[in-house]
């Protein structure tokens, strides 16, 4: 395991090459959107200068992100109807509370962080924000979609499906691509990535931290909804798919 610092924030974060052959993030993103969004350009995002206007700034059409809305940072509200705006959830960065899940103690060395909660307008960087108009094409084996991220340069948001990075993970580790309910798979896969079960934002408010996890793919099952993966306290699922209004965990992969 080595770290490396995000230049874009000046965050820390974990890295590791894992059973699949690739280096990945271990701990969530928490890039702040709303303090930091000046400092994003193609240079240092996975994602072309012209998307992160849109995402910066605000305008456009289709696609794109309007009205320049990028923040939810308050325990009120609901975002849950909005594919146009890139909502973020900044309340929650900060650890995983202690409880029933066996990886919590963790959090008392730092290590185990909650993160940003990114709907998808936000997680692709402004670049899949519409419900229908522009989308990519709906693609059911497990690749990249959604070409643009907040990813740092260099690295992307996992595919899913079960023919995804998601699944190859867990096939390198359980010998299967799809869920698992057995207590010694499951554990190994959330040790593998370091997985905090860091629950979920919808509705106003942050859900179900210390009982299970979610994280976006990068590609689409079809308007609405995205592959993503699924951790509880007794197991995995590498594919799921999920509302692009909820707001889910990122990690990155390296590799463009």
């Amino acid at each position: 395991m080595s770290t490396a610092i995000d230049s874009r924030d000046g965050i820390e974060y974990h890295i590791q090459r894992l059973a699949d052959g690739k280096c990945w993030l271990l701990d969530n993103l928490a890039l702040d959107l709303v303090t930091y969004k000046g400092n994003l350009n193609s240079s240092n995002t996975n994602a072309s200068d012209e998307v992160l206007a849109y995402l910066k700034n605000g305008g456009g059409s289709g696609q794109y992100a309007a009205n320049g809305v990028i923040t939810k940072t308050s325990n009120s509200g609901s975002w849950t109807n909005s594919y146009t705006d890139p909502y973020i959830a900044t309340d929650y960065i900060g650890t995983i509370p202690q409880g029933s899940d066996p990886m919590a103690d963790k959090a008392s060395e730092g290590d185990w962080k909650i993160g940003v909660y990114y709907n998808y307008c936000a997680a692709s960087a402004g670049s899949y924000c519409y419900s229908t108009s522009n989308a990519p094409t709906d693609n059911q084996n497990g690749v990249r979609n959604i070409d643009a991220d907040i990813c740092p340069k260099g690295w992307h948001m996992p595919t899913g499906n079960t023919s995804g990075e998601y699944s190859a993970q867990a096939n390198a580790i359980y010998g299967s691509t799809g869920s698992t309910s057995d207590a010694t798979a499951y554990a190994n896969y959330r040790s593998a990535l370091r997985l905090p079960l860091s629950g979920y934002f919808y509705n106003g408010s942050a859900n179900y931290q210390g009982s299970y996890g979610r994280w976006w793919s990068s590609t689409r099952d079809d308007n609405s909804y995205m592959y993503y993966l699924y951790a509880n306290t007794s197991g995995i699922g590498p594919a799921y798919t999920s509302n692009r209004t909820n707001g889910y965990s990122v990690r990155c992969v390296l590799g463009s």
